[in-house]
């Protein structure tokens, strides 16, 4: 009989989504899809001090642009809603009562460490107060926080689908959290283990960084006999340092990505290989595929390495697929923020978007990329100098001999002609007696303003051959000598 997987991503509003929520959330929903089961969005929101509604309404705006939909939230309901904890607060308060009934927790009237010897683990002095202690607290309107026992023997095991059989001894297990804060609202622990077990939750898929904290929730499910879920703890997302993934290494939420302009199939594509691989060779994946082809089998225990430029090389890929009037649209927005567009932008102005279209696709690998890539069409380029016009172990006299020859060669021929201006080109960098590069490098300057740019013929063809003479001249100005060099 097939198994009714059930699994779900619980985020906590308190910031904006990044790489490794989402590579979690991508994981548990292609497993649940791959097993024919259900992937259930749950809101941890129980720190409500930290609660943030923007962050809230990031993480629908998450799923949306992923393409990725819960088949039970919130917003979708469900046989088991609420989906989000804070109301749900009933159930936690009865829950933590019948563990305190049942001897496997305590109401702590003061916070304060106990003494212990050295080397072994505190426990907290609210075990130990005597009733006439907690009569008095209780009188002066203390709220009292509630506690998990921990025991100091024995030990807790459980088998993970990726890490294999792990045990630890009860006395190194944190020592008596809290499950239940004095506001009534529950902790991590206490509410994800109860919430889990009524949801029918039968996989847990999180992070590595978890590991520690299922022995208590495995003493959790021992205390309430209840059967505990499979356990898969992924692995860690690190920056090419070797170090946990974080703002130092660059962008990290996925608002920054698309803002930048990833398209969500390459980052949803890029992320699932972080830990995961279908075979040795395979890179690019729909969601479809990835719906049905993930396998907790072919999770890796090493940490994923996130690689920037990697992920810049399967956004440019997906770039080239598009139509250019779906990339048209794409683009639009970008163009208009820097000003370079109306909005809406009017027919002409699409046009000419669409006219450099061809020499900018292949170069993009961001959407915002189109903005530097063609700010030579619309800004006028005099900001050169000389030292930017000049090639590598060339004099300024040499480069303005270069430039001057490239340039009766663009007023004598035009830019229609691709290929016979390509041979021209190579004729005179053998004539001169130099590389081709010595002579397009301060050409493209010239014409483009920078060392990186579209096609320069093409490019060319786009500004009008006046317009490009014109930006030549100003920057053979650059490179005549003056005084002091005569």
């Amino acid at each position: 009989m097939a198994e009714d997987v059930r699994v779900r991503y619980a985020p906590s509003p308190t910031g904006l989504q990044h790489i490794g929520g989402i590579r979690t959330a991508l994981f548990n929903y292609f497993f649940a899809k791959s097993r024919g089961g259900a992937f259930v969005l749950r809101i941890e929101d129980t720190d409500q001090a930290r609660f943030d509604a923007a962050s809230l309404q990031d993480i629908y705006d998450t799923f949306d642009w992923l393409g990725v939909s819960a088949d039970e939230g919130p917003r979708q309901g469900g046989a088991f809603a609420p989906y989000v904890q804070s109301e749900r607060r009933d159930l936690y308060l009865e829950h933590a009562g019948k563990l305190v009934d049942s001897g496997h927790a305590y109401y702590d009237y003061s916070s304060k460490r106990s003494d212990h010897e050295e080397g072994k683990p505190y426990r907290y002095e609210g075990r130990h107060m005597s009733q006439a202690d907690i009569d008095a607290a209780q009188a002066a309107g203390v709220e009292p926080v509630v506690r998990l026992l921990v025991p100091t023997e024995g030990s807790t095991e459980f088998e993970d689908l990726v890490l294999g059989r792990i045990r630890r001894k009860n006395k190194d297990v944190p020592p008596d959290p809290v499950l239940l804060k004095s506001d009534g609202l529950p902790t991590y622990h206490l509410a994800n283990v109860v919430d889990d077990h009524h949801m029918g939750i039968t996989h847990v898929l999180r992070a590595q960084e978890w590991v520690p904290s299922t022995p208590i929730h495995l003493l959790l499910y021992r205390a309430f006999g209840w059967e505990p879920p499979r356990f898969c703890h992924l692995p860690m997302v690190m920056g090419k340092d070797g170090q946990k993934l974080s703002k130092r290494h660059g962008s990290t939420s996925v608002v920054d990505f698309r803002a930048a302009g990833y398209l969500p199939e390459a980052l949803l594509n890029y992320v699932s290989l972080l830990g995961w691989s279908y075979d040795d060779s395979r890179e690019f994946f729909t969601l479809y595929e990835l719906e049905r082809l993930f396998d907790t089998a072919k999770l890796n225990k090493a940490p994923a390495v996130f690689d920037y430029k990697k992920l810049d090389w399967f956004n440019g890929q997906y770039i080239r697929e598009l139509d250019d009037n779906t990339l048209l649209e794409l683009l639009i927005p970008y163009l208009a923020e820097a000003g370079r567009l109306s909005d809406p932008p009017s027919e002409s102005e699409r046009a000419f978007v669409m006219r450099f279209l061809p020499i900018v696709k292949e170069r993009l690998r961001v959407l915002s990329d189109v903005v530097p890539l063609t700010a030579f069409l619309y800004d006028d380029v005099d900001a050169w100098t000389g030292e930017d016009l000049i090639p590598k172990k060339t004099t300024p006299a040499e480069a303005h001999a270069y430039l001057s020859a490239a340039r009766e060669v663009i007023a004598a021929r035009g830019a229609g002609d691709e290929s016979a201006l390509d041979e021209a080109f190579h004729a005179l960098a053998e004539r001169l007696g130099t590389k081709l590069g010595n002579v397009m490098m301060p050409l493209r300057v010239a014409v483009t303003g920078s060392r990186v740019s579209p096609p320069l013929i093409p490019s060319i063809r786009l500004l009008g051959i006046d317009v490009a003479l014109r930006r030549i001249d100003g920057a053979l100005t650059q490179l005549e000598p003056t005084e002091d060099q005569s």
